[in-house]
């Protein structure tokens, strides 16, 4: 019997390996588990354990000494990060022995697993941006902007958050946009060509609305000589982050808005004028039902039985009985 040896890779051969193993990350995810992998390499050598192959008893005791400093999510991103590395190198998954499994199921009790919601951008609150986004501001030294640049900035600021509500759009994919992803419809309405997201990592594409109010926003910010291939907004994710928290602050709605702001209002509102589940994750592209169903909690159970009961007590004529409809009004 010929013995079959396995072909010895060159550098160079292991490098595109090694590659194209990383691209079925996105970035945000290979930059947040090669921050979770650091911490586990330093742990491991305080403590004097293996990193890899790891055994499942040194990733229970790790899950647990970080559970009393982080919230739940930031330990299933630890352990999704061990395991990812063990994958990627033909081993083992030590997280997913019974006991880690356990553990984690553990820690989620005593620690719970809500996390508090961002803020939703809702049209009430995209009415006020767009209101105050044009006032000049103070900057970090405390010099104020001139007219000219307040103006340029908040006609900015308001067509970022116009296109990221009606596209339910993430940070990462308003950063992303170019200018010849965007067309005119005949009614004035615009079609927006999402070329790549989280949830589509090979590149299928999907179309997306933008209202005609939203396509008079981004014409006030287009430059006449705009490149297909220019960037929309020029703007880094992060960049995204810090424009949508400022702007609402200067709105005066306050802290608690950030980069999923627009997406999470979009879907508020949606929820409120009756839109179900299943067609709200189309509309922003969610696998699971899990995260749009946190996002429109408040407006399900405006609409729930409790609330049918006293809008139908409120409208029933004096000393008549309420009755409530199966489904919410």
């Amino acid at each position: 019997m010929a013995l079959t040896l396995e072909p010895k890779l060159t550098a160079s051969q292991q490098g595109r390996v090694e590659e194209a193993l990383m691209a079925t990350w996105s970035d945000r995810t290979r930059a947040s588990y090669a921050s979770q992998w650091k911490s586990w390499l330093a742990w491991c050598r305080r403590q004097g354990a293996c990193p890899l192959p790891a055994e499942p008893e040194s990733v229970a005791v790790y899950l647990v000494e970080r559970a009393a400093g982080v919230k739940m999510a930031t330990l299933h991103l630890a352990r999704c990060a061990i395991a990812a590395r063990h994958r990627q190198m033909g081993m083992d998954d030590p997280t997913r022995h019974q006991r880690v499994r356990q553990v984690l199921s553990g820690l989620a009790r005593q620690y719970g697993t809500a996390q508090k919601q961002v803020a939703g951008l809702t049209a009430a609150g995209l009415a006020a941006i767009k209101a105050t986004a044009r006032r000049p501001r103070r900057g970090p030294k405390g010099r104020r902007e001139s007219a000219a640049h307040a103006r340029r900035r908040g006609l900015t600021d308001i067509a970022l958050c116009s296109v990221m509500r009606d596209g339910l759009l993430r940070r990462s994919e308003a950063a992303g946009l170019t200018w010849g992803d965007i067309d005119r419809d005949v009614d004035g309405s615009g079609r927006l060509f999402l070329s790549r997201s989280k949830t589509d990592p090979t590149g299928n594409g999907c179309v997306l609305y933008l209202s005609a109010e939203t396509m008079d926003c981004l014409d006030k910010i287009r430059p006449p000589d705009a490149a297909p291939q220019a960037a929309v907004f020029g703007m880094t994710p992060a960049t995204v982050r810090r424009r949508i928290a400022a702007a609402a602050r200067a709105a005066g709605l306050g802290e608690g808005y950030s980069g999923h702001s627009a997406r999470i209002g979009m879907a508020q509102d949606l929820a409120a004028a009756g839109v179900e589940l299943p067609a709200l994750m189309s509309a922003g592209r969610w696998e699971s039902p899990t995260m749009p169903a946190r996002y429109v909690r408040n407006e399900e159970a405006g609409r729930g039985a409790v609330a049918r009961y006293y809008r139908a007590r409120e409208e029933a004529p004096p000393g008549a009985v309420p009755q409530t409809s199966r489904r919410g009004r």
